[in-house]
């Protein structure tokens, strides 16, 4: 028998990131802040207005000095609303990959702004989310399936292997939340009693109604326990292993993915999955990308060519960006005026040229063509080819041809050619480096035995580029309580309301069915759930007024024909999370009585 013989992989196989990856990294992310930022902008009022629960005054109070933020220039909803715009117009642009680092930083900064409008409503996701996207800046995530990569006439990334101090960083990062998550799940019920998914599905005001029926299975819940603590505090390791190296990078990226994915069907934790699997993702070696590659072949084996008219500078460059788009990106493009058959065809029909084989086709319906042959999203050419669309198609494609030289001065200054290498060089890698030992130590003093104290200076820049490191879900344990608020409130007429269902009528307290539908999303939960902790304490009153203000003004804004509230108070029913086999106990807690007219 032949000894087994051991490979170890190269550091720069372990910790570096398929160009590839990297786009589809840069893609979901832009993703990920279209999806934020329309969920956010359903609140938009309420959570970054002065006319919301939380006016800038109020927020600036809590904020560390060198915390900072755009969106508190003003109040208004207008501005909010305007900030909200340009973000999703920066996503749009990052998906697109124009100009991907400047979209990045700015992206990055607007981010960084939203959340410190309203601290109170974070939660890990937003923590995480700001995180991949500042290490997106040190990377090339727009040297593949983008406009960058379109334009680009230079050879510095030929390969899609690359390594750097950057990529070293981001996947790091991205294993430093679950290793020191938890590093700091010290309590008993994690390894000693295995009882601490039991309590995590048992925080009513978080679980899913599938949670609900899923925790009667407390054998299956204690291998959970146990699995996810292993995961978190072996896996990290294990993903970077040079031994068995692609075998275990795959096990544990899918290991992690599908957590997450159990995490979406069990607790109401808003996108925190879903970036989480982002960050995952960018663990996806190029073997899988090379392996997709030979799946996804163009659909056709007869030589293909795209022909532009010469000298008309729009008409090169939306070639080159249609076969990056399309993903056929070794179809040739080549001038029209370099064949001499083709060229003559091409003036006489006013219309680019694509060559299947031996058949031509012009205009609109090169187009669908085109498109057909897309690996991808090939399923698109049925509807373009449909006899409503084309006709409209033939005109659309008429009006741009006529004004060619229009949108040429256009793609000069909007769209120029990349005649220089991109700048990821020693700078932008010093930078990682420093910027990765930083959130290390940060991590690091996150551990009460490290003994470790974190100077001002150093949270002053934390504060300042929203470096924050402390991955605390479920640690040292979960949560036991679980709160949800019933307001009891009067109008001016004497008659009894429910203010928090905004509706006339005694408010209830009895437990609802489902305790986590009793929020209107996530981020009502936190910033709820807040003031319910800051009820222990001095603090809770300047949340509790301002919270009450502005239900104040929603009730007269929703209810303009009935009378108005008088009075209310603000109730919280908390539900104590019982050891295995007790039963439930719910106290009742007042913390704030407030009067709309005084």
């Amino acid at each position: 028998m032949k000894p087994l013989k051991v490979q170890l992989s190269p550091v720069r196989e372990i910790f570096g990131i398929d160009l590839r990856t990297l786009a589809l990294f840069r893609i979901l992310l832009g993703i990920y802040i279209l999806i934020d930022l329309c969920h956010r902008a359903r609140d938009l009022v309420a959570h970054y207005t002065d006319a919301g629960l939380l006016p800038r005054a109020v927020q600036m109070d809590f904020l560390y000095f060198s915390t900072w933020s755009v969106h508190l220039g003003n109040g208004a909803s207008w501005f909010q609303a305007l900030l909200f715009l340009l973000a999703g117009f920066l996503a749009v642009l990052l998906i697109l990959g124009w100009r991907t680092r400047l979209v990045t930083a700015l992206s990055w900064l607007l981010m960084l702004s939203v959340q410190n409008r309203n601290t109170f409503i974070l939660s890990g996701e937003d923590n995480l989310a700001l995180l991949l996207l500042f290490w997106a800046m040190f990377l090339p995530i727009g040297a593949r399936y983008s406009i960058d990569c379109a334009l680009d006439r230079t050879d510095r990334f030929s390969k899609n292997a690359y390594f750097s101090m950057a990529t070293v960083a981001l996947l790091i990062q991205g294993m430093s939340m679950y290793f020191f998550s938890a590093l700091l799940k010290t309590h008993p019920i994690w390894v000693e009693d295995g009882t601490a998914v039991y309590y995590a599905l048992n925080l009513d005001y978080m679980v899913t109604p599938f949670g609900l029926w899923f925790r009667q299975f407390e054998p299956l819940l204690t291998g959970l326990t146990y699995y996810v603590y292993l995961l978190e505090l072996v896996g990290p390791f294990l993903i970077f292993s040079p031994v068995f190296h692609k075998t275990l990078r795959t096990v544990f990226m899918l290991a992690f993915m599908t957590m997450h994915l159990a995490f979406v069907f069990f607790l109401e934790i808003g996108f925190f999955p879903l970036i989480s699997i982002i960050m995952n993702l960018t663990f996806m070696p190029g073997w899988m990308w090379d392996r997709l590659g030979r799946l996804l072949a163009p659909r056709t084996q007869v030589p293909v060519t795209i022909w532009f008219d010469k000298g008309c500078d729009f008409c090169q460059k939306t070639c080159h960006i249609l076969k990056i788009f399309l993903f056929l990106p070794s179809l040739p493009v080549r001038a029209a005026q370099d064949d001499a058959e083709i060229g003559p065809e091409l003036e006489r029909r006013n219309s680019w040229v694509l060559t299947i084989g031996e058949d031509r086709y012009f205009k609109f319906e090169a187009i669908w063509r085109l498109v057909g042959l897309s690996p991808l999203i090939f399923p698109l050419a049925w509807l373009l080819r449909r006899n409503v669309l084309q006709g409209a198609g033939e005109r659309c494609y008429d009006w741009v041809g006529a004004n060619r030289s229009r949108f040429s001065g256009l793609t000069r200054t909007y769209l120029p050619w990349k005649d220089t290498p991109a700048g990821f060089g020693w700078l932008t890698q010093t930078l990682a480096a420093i910027f990765l030992a930083f959130i290390t130590i940060q991590n690091i003093s996150t551990l009460s035995w490290s003994g470790l104290t974190l100077p001002n200076s150093f949270i002053a820049v934390r504060q300042a580029l929203g470096l924050y490191q402390n991955w605390t879900m479920f640690a040292p344990y979960p949560e036991m309580n679980s709160p949800w608020p019933v307001i009891e409130g009067e109008l001016t007429d004497g008659t009894l309301v429910d203010v928090y269902r905004g509706r006339k009528g005694l408010a209830s307290f009895d437990r609802p069915d489902v305790v986590s539908e009793a929020y209107a999303n996530y981020r009502w939960r936190k910033y709820l759930s807040n003031l319910e902790d800051r009820s222990y304490d001095d603090s809770h009153h300047v949340f509790a007024l301002n919270y009450a203000r502005y239900l104040c003004r929603s009730w007269t804004a929703s209810h303009p024909d009935s009378p108005a509230l008088s009075t209310f108070v603000i109730y919280f029913q908390v539900e104590a999370t019982p050891p295995p086999g007790s039963d439930r106990e719910i106290s009742t807690q007042a913390i704030w009585e407030h009067n709309c007219l005084g």
